[in-house]
């Protein structure tokens, strides 16, 4: 096992879709985990999320993880 599949099935567990990072407006889906080849280290796991008139989808976090 690899340490992106170990970063799936955290994902997976945790009721995630996916990873972002907020800083530099980066996210990625399950089906597409890290196509930046592992720049990673400071992506938190996140939700899919509506998108917006940029992107098809979102991902961040939910409302119920910000309390």
């Amino acid at each position: 096992m690899n340490v992106k599949e170990i970063v799936k099935k955290y994902l997976i567990d945790g009721g995630y879709n996916g990873l972002f990072n907020a800083d530099t407006e980066c996210g990625c889906l399950l089906d597409d985990l890290c196509p930046c080849d592992g720049e990673i280290v400071d992506c938190e796991p996140g939700h899919r999320l509506p998108g917006n008139d940029e992107y098809d989808f979102l991902v961040g976090l939910k409302e119920k993880d910000l309390r």
